[in-house]
């Protein structure tokens, strides 16, 4: 069916559809002529997201719905109640204040909201700005889970490692743009970036054959004069010293596998792809 029939059928606009097209949820076969030809199984799909964010579920949340395997909806409909249910107890909380309850009452209510967060919404909170975006953003797909019991100790000595860690000092133009690639969209973008890190470290092998050509690219980018001439180059620089003179490596990373079960899943694959790769680097080279 074309799109004129399309946006009949599921009331969207063209924009919205030309936008779940770029984001790869449709399939539309393209003629000679520029027209797209939309399946049963397209319309099906915009069906799905058109429901879903009426519901107020994530671009991102329904893209790894559409792209799971097993198409865990369940999953996804869960966080949303998850978020709602928070928003109820926020705004209880907020109509507590406005009545005037007393501090240690309202406190109690919301360290009892507090145990239900994700690690990644505590950190957030106690961590705002671009110094929370540096250290823990990449971790998200692994702190979106709730922070376990036998984690919390972990989770604090983590948390007091950074607080009292020495100010990381960026130029003014530095910490524009790492507040500029913190935008909702960048975040998005690094969270599916971290997402297929964790997909790829299951068959390294495999992935550096087929991605051999890009990795050289990269290697030889990540060296070249123009990268390290680059704010982000800076920056990477930066971050690397001030973490090896803090001992991150040695402090934070061990905190995180006690407090995050599948980052310490992942990192022990992440040792042994990363074996891997030194050893096709050696062969390649």
């Amino acid at each position: 069916m074309l799109r004129n029939e399309i946006q009949m059928k599921t009331a969207l606009t063209r924009k919205a559809i030309e936008y779940y097209e770029d984001k790869g949820l449709l399939k539309p076969i393209k003629s000679e002529n520029g027209y797209r030809d939309y399946s049963e199984k397209d319309l099906d799909i915009l069906m799905k997201v058109s429901i879903l964010r009426k519901l107020g579920v994530s671009v991102s949340d329904i893209e790894k719905y559409l792209s799971s395997a097993d198409n865990s909806l369940a999953s996804v409909l869960r966080k949303k109640q998850h978020q709602l249910e928070n928003d109820e107890k926020r705004k209880e909380l907020l109509e507590l204040i406005i009545r005037g309850e007393g501090q240690e009452y309202v406190k109690e209510k919301i360290a009892l909201m507090e145990e239900e967060e994700s690690i990644y919404e505590r950190l957030e909170r106690a961590f705002p700005g671009f110094f929370g975006h540096l250290f823990f953003a990449a971790y998200k797909p692994f702190f979106d889970e709730p922070l376990s019991e036998d984690g919390e100790g972990a989770f604090k000595k983590y948390v007091s490692y950074l607080d009292n860690l020495a100010t990381f000092e960026l130029s003014e133009e530095e910490q524009k743009f790492v507040d500029e690639a913190s935008s909702p969209f960048d975040m998005y973008a690094l969270e599916k970036i971290s997402e297929d890190k964790v997909k790829l470290i299951g068959n390294v092998e495999e992935w550096m054959k087929e991605n051999e050509t890009f990795i050289m690219q990269y290697e030889t980018y990540k060296h070249s004069e123009q990268y390290q001439n680059s704010i982000w180059g800076h920056i990477q620089e930066k971050l690397q010293k001030y973490m090896q003179d803090n001992n991150y490596y040695e402090i934070a990373i061990p905190l995180i596998r006690k407090f995050s079960k599948s980052y310490d899943e992942y990192y022990e694959k992440l040792l042994e792809a990363n074996e891997q790769f030194l050893k096709y680097k050696e062969i390649t080279n």
